[in-house]
């Protein structure tokens, strides 16, 4: 999971394996205030000691309040003074935007030895979660069966809307996350804190140890770390970064467990997953399956393969881009697993036999009949009416302006002028405030700009779209390029793409500007090539837009009743809702796995494992220092006689997705073991259902993080503020 999934807003579809079964052992990723709902004592014979109010508890200090939301991941406060422990991934963005050629923090890594040397980290916040909350009843008053889709969602929006604002302050941040495609809300409430500081963060030889190879596979040997400090006023509120800030007092911080664990021992994490889907219905698996992830899979190659190009150029280039290829990569790798998982499980077939004994149960009795029995059949319908449109709607809006930000800025003044010519009632009462955004930005877009770049990955659009079959093309651009194919089409597709990036009206910031100030009229007498372009496209993306949002206005109703009926099969029987970024607590245990016929993993891996795969050159080169410390054998007290060595990474059987990665991972006391950072190959398709068997959770081991940080760093001295467990055997403060 080396950097989140940014598939632009494409919900995926996913499977809890079995409509009419119960939930697997491990499977769930359980909201925080149902954990009194799970087997408790099959979880203490396991090794929880716990009880559930420690672990979430509303009216006081517990878990929950230790773990927080850092960029795309999750990260958990290991000090009384604010210390957090995230991803080397999660934090990638903040150290690639802190490093210079001069300085580079991606390449050697970063430590303070002192609180005055600790950065401010540009764009990074972490959120606290204050208020979890039940708030349906709330969300639904005035909700009537009788209402059309869009009058309830008009009426959910209002309701929604008057709670958030009830809430939401400076630096506090209000949300009412719906579950279960309505059939549930809740309010989250956040402290928001912008004083956000890089402690230590290992060498990229280290947090990205085995670089793309090794992404998603077992056995890993990768040290994906990095401390922050989260800083507060003298009031401990959210407050702007300021140099009389002081350290953040969290309400609860983890206790650090440097006993281990053995294959079978009790595992639970707890962090901010993504996004789920494990209750799709078939006719979306089917499109998913079929259309989207392929087409996903062909956006990324070609992304990545235009901005590999770009970063050859040099080391500034290639330190811009970085964050962009390896969160591409990592999108690209994780849909081919799915696909793979997909295909061997025959997962569309399974979908549907259990929509199959759905269906039977609702025809059932007549009463079952009478509230769903309209839903599978009207869900294939839409699911079908739509299928054409999937490439179409996925493309044009990406167009332009997911390559480029000049260009998205022009797109907008376009929009803006089209808009303006439309009776009063029928304009986007939202377009004004996107334009005093972009119009703010302008300035800025021109530092770095890559023009080259951007038409390169223009271009990798219009041949994406050139390979879509019969049936799903996108007629606009087979307009643009009407009567070539081949050499030909390609040519007119680059030609296009630099009459669009080259345009005179993106040369200056003035200039661009200027756009804003023109009529539609005015516009088109410009006859610029570009320009030109991107009036013809702003009506077809905004039919795709339109498209999209009617979809999920009548859809979302629909599988609300859908999801109702499959908790009516299961005799009412509670079942997690799917991953949405919120809260969640999921539970496993420490084991390996069979990939394959004739092998088998097992549980860790060791230092010696990160020496043997050095190579010298990246993505296998280990630091000298490492090296030697192996060599020395110099452990210092994370050595583990079991595995006569230090450890490395671990795996388990919790139920993860991307947004996890940062998670704690805790046993059965609560105290850190180690820290979530990927999932498995052969596990990827988790998106879509949980497998015991083929499903891991790859971690890095807490004794690693803090041999690294000793041993290599030499910020020892960050251990004076953390609390280690007495089994440990190391000095416990209070």
């Amino acid at each position: 999971m080396y950097k989140r999934l940014i598939a632009g807003g494409l919900a995926l579809v996913l499977s809890s394996g079995c409509f009419f079964t119960l939930t697997q052992a491990e499977e769930g990723m359980w909201l925080p205030d149902t954990v009194n709902t799970l087997p408790l004592a099959k979880m203490r014979a396991k090794g929880l000691t716990l009880k559930p109010e420690d672990i979430y508890n509303p009216n006081g200090p517990s878990l929950k309040d230790a773990i927080v939301i850092i960029d795309g991941g999750t990260g958990e406060f290991i000090s009384p003074e604010g210390l957090l422990l995230t991803n080397h991934h999660v934090a990638f963005d903040g150290i690639a935007s802190l490093s210079t050629p001069e300085k580079d923090y991606v390449a050697h890594g970063f430590v303070a030895k002192n609180r005055s040397e600790e950065l401010p980290t540009p764009g990074y916040t972490v959120q606290v979660l204050d208020i979890m909350k039940d708030v349906t009843a709330e969300v639904l008053a005035g909700v009537t069966p009788e209402m059309t889709a869009e009058e309830r969602e008009k009426k959910v929006a209002e309701n929604r809307k008057k709670i958030i604002d009830a809430q939401t302050q400076p630096n506090r941040q209000a949300q009412v996350v719906e579950m279960n495609s309505g059939l549930q809300f809740y309010l989250y409430v956040y402290d928001v804190f912008p004083d956000v500081r890089m402690v230590y963060a290992p060498p990229k030889d280290i947090g990205y140890y085995g670089g793309d190879p090794d992404n998603f596979e077992w056995p890993r040997h990768c040290g994906d770390f990095t401390f922050f400090r989260v800083y507060a006023n003298k009031d401990n509120r959210p407050a702007a970064y300021a140099k009389d800030n002081v350290p953040y007092r969290p309400k609860k911080y983890l206790t650090i467990s440097l006993a281990g664990y053995k294959e079978g021992d009790f595992t639970m994490v707890m962090g901010y997953p993504g996004r789920t889907n494990r209750y799709r219905e078939a006719s979306s698996v089917e499109t998913n399956e079929r259309l989207q992830i392929p087409l996903l899979i062909d956006f990324f190659t070609g992304q990545i393969a235009a901005l590999e190009e770009a970063a050859r150029a040099d080391r500034k280039t290639a330190l811009a881009l970085a964050s962009q290829i390896f969160g591409l990569s990592n999108s690209l790798k994780a849909y081919q697993g799915a696909q793979r998982t997909l295909r061997r499980v025959q997962f569309l077939e399974r979908r549907r036999k259990e929509e199959a004994a759905l269906a039977q149960f609702i025809a059932s009795t007549p009463e079952n009949q009478a509230k769903y029995g309209d839903v599978i059949p009207k869900l294939t319908k839409l699911n079908e009416e739509q299928r054409p449109f999937v490439p179409t709607d996925f493309l044009l809006p990406r167009i332009p302006g997911f390559v480029s930000q000049v260009a998205g800025v022009a797109s907008l003044a376009v929009a803006r002028a089209l808009d303006a010519e439309k009776p009063a009632s029928e304009r986007n009462p939202q377009l004004e405030a996107q334009v005093s955004r972009a119009k703010a930005a302008i300035p800025n877009l021109f530092r770095d700009r890559n023009a080259s770049l951007e038409q390169q990955r223009l271009v990798a659009l219009f041949e994406l779209a050139d390979k879509q079959p019969a049936g799903y093309r996108v007629a606009f651009l087979d307009r643009q390029f009407e009567g070539k194919t081949g050499e030909a089409r390609a040519a007119a597709q680059r030609e296009l793409a630099r009459h669009i990036i080259e345009s005179p009206y993106y040369s200056t910031p003035g200039r661009l500007q200027v756009l804003f100030e023109l009529s539609a009229a005015q516009l088109r007498a410009l006859d610029d090539p570009g320009i030109n372009f991107l009036l013809a496209l702003a009506p077809e993306s905004d039919a795709a837009r339109k498209r999209t949002e009617r979809f999920n206005t009548e859809v979302t109703p629909l599988r609300a009743r859908y999801i109702a009926a499959l908790a009516a099969s299961r005799g009412n029987q509670s079942f997690y809702p799917d991953a949405n970024r919120t809260l969640r607590f999921t539970y496993g245990e420490v084991k390996g796995y069979t990939p394959k016929d004739g092998a088998t993993y097992r549980y860790y891996t060791t230092l010696f494992g990160v020496v043997e795969k050095d190579r010298g050159v990246e993505p296998f080169a280990a630091p000298q220092a490492v090296i030697d410390l192996y060599r020395r054998k110099d452990h210092g007290r994370y050595f583990e006689p079991r595995f006569g060595d230090v450890p490395v990474n671990f795996l388990s059987t919790n139920d993860i997705i991307g947004g996890n990665s940062g998670s704690p991972i805790l046993n059965g006391r609560g105290e850190i073991i180690g820290v979530v950072f990927d999932g498995n190959f052969e596990g990827l398709g988790n998106d879509f259902l949980y497998d015991y068997d083929s499903q891991r959770t790859i971690s890095v081991d807490i004794r690693y993080v803090l041999f690294l940080t000793e041993k290599m760093a030499g910020a020892d001295y960050l251990f004076k503020e953390m609390t280690f467990a007495p089994a440990s055997g190391a000095a416990t403060r209070r």
